[in-house]
């Protein structure tokens, strides 16, 4: 066609802004701070705390994938079911337009929906497993997390494309389970994914219901307080950053027994604190510059011609071992100093990881360019062999340093979480923490989307066999990654000392001490009242050098 060029741009333009638009399905995560005290306070003792929503949350999730599957379908208009193209035709599907039956915002509702409920789950598990773990143990809860997300990952992602794609349904699938051949199809569409993964967690959900049994959590005493308050003076003289594996357990607050307006007060009195202030900037703002590699980068390979399949391939055999083996490795080689490993990955984020990202995307380009294989002056971009490694090397050090910073910060929400407050104050930092990767998200691809022009093409009457004559067009991901290289590089500059000063503060700043007794306050100092990180962490220099003249007089 003599706009082919011209079409496929515009195309990919509008898939990123069908992309911006889909984005705000995962809204519901960033916001759900604002129920998590109903959650922490309303429940069935009978039944139990967390399995009070957990239970009818999963089910009604569960109900929502079987009854909601063909509505996916539809929204999406699709009419075969199937979504992945044989191998043989994916270089030439790739650059198709999108189908004009697609009903994006329809599909965002439905998935708005859903993640409000698996957010409001969230939440019961994030309140859960702070107190289903000891403290000595809690540190291992973040490495069980990137497991589990990258196995749900594996089995959501290649599972499906794996199964719907129709030459591996034809070629092995079929045969192997000795169904009939039917070449049109895949063996599962987009409609029976959905509706077998809904009636697999409300399988999951009836065993949870039947056969967990919820362990009542001690509420918190003058004991447990005057404890706390001695184990504080006690971490003051060891590394603020180390996390202590013989504590004890705190008991939990009972939201329901204090009612949802003091719940909501002893959330604020934490958002009041200047370490959690810091950590609030830190978690909001450190994955903009990352926005590109973390949303764009897969799209934009494949609007360049990358294969759908290859792009499925690569999480087997890159991506999943990855994210199991480095959160164990991380945990023995930064062990007890995650923001160490935090900051570590994330200056490899920042500047290595954007440098793969443009070369695969280049060798992406020019491997399935006209002409691209017979250019002489690009002999090692033709190579196949550099066509892997190229997409290999930027997939591999994107996962690795994910999964560094992602383990790095759960397992500093994790030494740093008051029990006392309940689940409410791990909801509240993951919140921050989700919603610092939301908004880049949409944001990018709409700048992508608005900032990409596609060329104009003509038909020529010079070049034989016909063909186009493209000129103008802007790429807007190039450019962009230039200016978040730079973001990401002034970050480190003007957040990094923050992020070390976060670390070296003790466990009592991040307590409200909502809980202490009056007499018991006065013999401490709270650190929290101190209006920033650097006059808390004097103030606690302060009173250990006073804590060691006293002990020598």
């Amino acid at each position: 066609a003599a706009a082919s060029t011209s079409a496929s741009s515009a195309a990919a333009a509008a898939s990123y802004n069908a992309n911006a638009i889909f984005a705000l399905c995962s809204w519901p995560f960033s916001l759900k701070l604002l129920w998590a005290p109903i959650v922490d306070a309303v429940f069935f003792k009978q039944f139990g705390r967390r399995k009070t929503w957990l239970v009818p949350v999963q089910a009604m999730a569960g109900l929502l994938m079987v009854g909601g599957a063909n509505f996916v379908e539809q929204q999406l208009g699709l009419e075969s079911g199937s979504l992945v193209s044989s191998s043989s035709s994916s270089s030439t599907t790739t650059n198709t337009p999108p189908n004009n039956n697609m009903n994006v915002k329809g599909v965002t509702l439905f998935f708005i929906v859903l993640y409000f409920l698996m957010a409001t789950q969230d939440i019961a598990v994030d309140g859960w497993a702070l107190t289903m773990l000891s403290k000595k143990n809690r540190g291992r809860g973040p490495v069980c997390n990137s497991i589990g997300q990258n196995l749900g990952y594996f089995i959501s992602f290649v599972g499906f494309l794996a199964l719907n794609d129709i030459e591996s349904s034809e070629t092995l699938w079929r045969p192997l389970l000795g169904l009939p051949s039917n070449p049109h199809h895949g063996l599962v569409s987009l409609g029976g994914f959905i509706k077998s993964m809904g009636i697999f967690m409300l399988a999951v959900t009836t065993f949870v219901a039947i056969f967990k049994r919820e362990v009542k959590p001690l509420p918190p005493s003058k004991s447990s307080t005057s404890s706390r308050s001695v184990k504080t003076n006690h971490h003051k003289h060891h590394s603020k950053e180390e996390i202590d594996d013989n504590d004890d357990d705190d008991g939990e607050l009972d939201a329901s027994e204090i009612g949802l307006k003091e719940t909501y007060h002893r959330l604020w009195a934490v958002c009041q604190l200047p370490a959690v202030r810091w950590l609030f900037v830190i978690l909001l703002t450190y994955r903009l510059p990352t926005a590109l590699s973390d949303n764009v980068k897969f799209l934009k390979g494949v609007e360049f011609g990358l294969s759908k399949s290859t792009t499925a391939l690569l999480s087997p055999t890159v991506i999943l071992p990855l994210g199991i083996a480095v959160p164990i490795m991380a945990a023995k080689i930064w062990h007890g100093h995650p923001l160490r490993q935090f900051m570590t990955a994330y200056k490899i984020r920042v500047t290595l990881v954007p440098l793969l990202d443009v070369l695969m995307l280049l060798v992406i380009r020019h491997h399935n360019s006209v002409g691209g294989a017979s250019s002489s002056s690009w002999s090692i971009m033709n190579s196949r062999g550099f066509f892997w490694f190229a997409i290999v090397s930027s997939t591999a050090l994107q996962t690795i340093v994910n999964s560094l910073q992602f383990n790095a910060q759960m397992t500093f929400f994790a030494s740093r979480v008051d029990p006392a407050i309940g689940g409410s104050y791990m909801t509240l930092l993951n919140t921050a923490g989700n919603l610092g990767g939301t908004w880049p998200s949409s944001l990018t691809m709409l700048l992508v989307g608005k900032l990409t022009t596609p060329p104009t093409c003509t038909p020529s009457t010079t070049i034989d066999g016909g063909g186009d004559v493209c000129t103008g067009g802007r790429d807007a991901y190039f450019p962009l990654q230039l200016v978040y290289s730079v973001l990401g590089i002034a970050w480190i500059l003007l957040c990094g000392q923050k992020v070390r000063r976060i670390a070296e503060l003790p466990d009592d700043a991040w307590r409200t001490h909502l809980l202490d007794d009056s007499d018991e306050s006065t013999h401490h100092t709270n650190l929290s009242d101190y209006d920033d990180i650097e006059a808390a962490t004097n103030a606690k220099d302060s009173v250990s050098r006073r804590k060691k003249e006293e002990k020598h007089e």
